[in-house]
């Protein structure tokens, strides 16, 4: 979905498949600010937004800020091959040749991701972070955060201090992608009866923070919570996923996200809004 100005701009077709846009509701042919927000929904936005920004650059001296609530292609910010097309290096070629004044997103997945847009502020996901401590947490000093890997705890430990935090470290078979088991490395604390907070960025089927709290269970971790930014719909396959599996068997108690992309619903998601 894409609005300009707070107007959700509706993707028409004509016959032939090709798009039907009109902005006649917010085009002014003054000087003027236009903020567009992207909620990603399917490929097809790319191309609409294109033809937006095109028309709206045809107003003399107006700002054009762009901001994504997910960025599309965020995990293939590295080839492994020849044959990889770099499809998130396209992605932000794409959007830097349409000269944004700014450009937004939220929580933007590695350092890869960030550097490749001109004129980038990143989101920090920390009021949703906090927002979810304050409801589980309720004064529980035992409460420690969990990173799936080395990258998101530099990502997001120095946004709460004041908390413990441990991580892990998956095992991996570099041939097909498929996680083999994980490490938990926790910087000397004793797990046992504590509360965990896993958090991450994107979940799609959720097998990093599956593995994870199994991981923690054996550990002799009381309650588990998670927490991503961006969670794909698919975390609601039951033939695919993994972390539903955790949802439902209660080892893990609550998932906690946006609806950046996530447009599900389960009784153990809860969804708060950007």
């Amino acid at each position: 979905m894409i609005k300009v100005n707070g107007e959700v701009i509706k993707i028409e077709h004509y016959p032939d498949g090709t798009q039907k846009l009109h902005i006649d509701h917010i085009f002014e042919w003054c000087c003027c600010d236009y903020n567009i927000d992207w909620r990603y929904e399917k490929e097809e936005e790319l191309s609409s937004l294109i033809y937006i920004t095109r028309h709206l650059k045809q107003i003399p001296n107006c700002r054009i800020f762009l901001k994504m609530f997910y960025l599309p292609n965020a995990r293939m910010d590295r080839v492994q091959s020849w044959d990889e097309v770099f499809t998130l290096k396209g992605f932000a070629d794409v959007i830097n040749w349409l000269e944004f004044d700014s450009v937004k997103i939220l929580d933007v997945h590695s350092n890869v991701g960030a550097a490749v847009f001109n004129k980038l502020t990143i989101l920090l996901p920390e009021a949703y972070i906090a927002n979810v401590i304050n409801e589980i947490n309720n004064k529980n000093s035992d409460l420690i955060l969990y990173f799936p890997d080395a990258g998101a705890a530099k990502r997001y430990s120095n946004m709460f201090p004041e908390y413990k935090y441990c991580y892990g470290e998956k095992k991996r078979d570099w041939d097909t992608g498929k996680i083999l088991g994980l490490d938990i490395k926790s910087n000397g604390i004793n797990l046992s009866g504590k509360t965990i907070l896993m958090i991450d960025d994107i979940v799609a089927y959720g097998g990093s923070l599956y593995y994870s709290a199994n991981t923690l269970k054996n550990w002799g971790v009381d309650k588990i919570y998670a927490f991503a930014t961006h969670t794909e719909n698919s975390v609601l396959n039951r033939e695919k996923g993994t972390l539903i599996k955790s949802l439902e068997d209660n080892t893990v108690e609550r998932l906690f996200t946006t609806d950046s992309i996530f447009t599900g619903k389960h009784e153990k998601i809860t969804v708060m809004e950007v």
